[in-house]
């Protein structure tokens, strides 16, 4: 299994925030540190206001960091969420990027988000739990939401709801035809038309995967046009407006009974914008 997580995960490594991480929050996010397998574990809090609606765990994409996503993770904020995010090890920012390869990095992964959500649990009990991630974080999400790799089952059953942000779709090796069938929790699938990566993603419909693939009910597809696998650090100021807002209002929706979000995940729809539901 090793092998085959080593050539996924060299695949994977060309799904990089990389070319975000210049962004950096204005307001630099609360840092702490999360004791995980022996490692010490960087985690940037962007902590609501108050008690938190809800607490968001989320996964960077490979290579990149939390602060890339700060636009987004701003927005979860300002909307009453706690967003607990933590620095991985295949970071470009990780000071010991060079200990851990492929497959080594991925069990990381693996264990950072179960220690986040552990941390979510404690910082506010009987909130709702929402996975979230983007790109190569993604997966991680729909992991934790119940979708299989070679890995195994990694699934937490306190998850309410999952946010894939530009999934890497069908990874060889590492992600399976029938990975995302056990995914039953309600997700959020947003891509774009032009959602591509160079020598590995020639077909921006492999982001569907997880949208496509997954059981049961309670599942939303955004598609941008134009958007690319970067579309939340470099969407429109329109555009963005659009894709925070169906975020807040699908969790809000999903998770909080909020009548007024799922009103409006309802009615969404706008010229460049195609929605599918299932």
């Amino acid at each position: 299994m090793l092998r085959h997580l080593a050539a996924a995960a060299a695949a994977a490594l060309m799904l990089t925030a990389a070319p975000t991480l210049a962004q950096t929050p204005e307001a630099p996010p609360a840092v702490e540190t999360l004791s995980v397998q022996n490692r010490a574990v960087e985690l940037q809090v962007w902590p609501a206001e108050g008690e938190p609606r809800a607490v968001i765990a989320f996964s960077h994409g490979m290579g990149g960091a939390p602060a890339a996503y700060h636009r987004l993770l701003e927005t979860w904020q300002a909307a009453g969420f706690t967003v607990l995010a933590p620095l991985h090890v295949d970071s470009l920012r990780h000071p010991d990027r060079a200990s851990f390869n492929g497959p080594t990095g991925f069990f990381a992964r693996i264990a950072d988000m179960a220690a986040v959500r552990e941390a979510a649990r404690q910082r506010a009990p009987g909130k709702p739990l929402i996975a979230a991630g983007h790109s190569y974080g993604s997966l991680l999400s729909a992991m934790a939401g119940g979708a299989v790799t070679v890995a195994g089952p990694q699934g937490d059953a306190d998850v309410d709801a999952i946010v894939l942000l530009s999934s890497p779709g069908a990874v060889p090796g590492l992600v399976t035809p029938d990975t995302y069938r056990p995914m039953a929790t309600p997700s959020l699938t947003i891509t774009g038309d032009a959602d591509l990566v160079p020598n590995f993603v020639t077909d921006w419909t492999a982001h569907r995967l997880p949208f496509d693939g997954a059981g049961g009910t309670g599942h939303l597809l955004l598609v941008f046009a134009g958007g690319d696998h970067a579309l939340v650090a470099n969407a429109d100021a329109e555009d963005f407006a659009m894709l925070s807002q169906a975020t807040v209002d699908f969790i809000a929706a999903t998770t909080l009974d909020d009548a007024a979000a799922a009103a409006r995940l309802a009615a969404l729809q706008a010229d460049g914008l195609t929605v599918e539901r299932k």
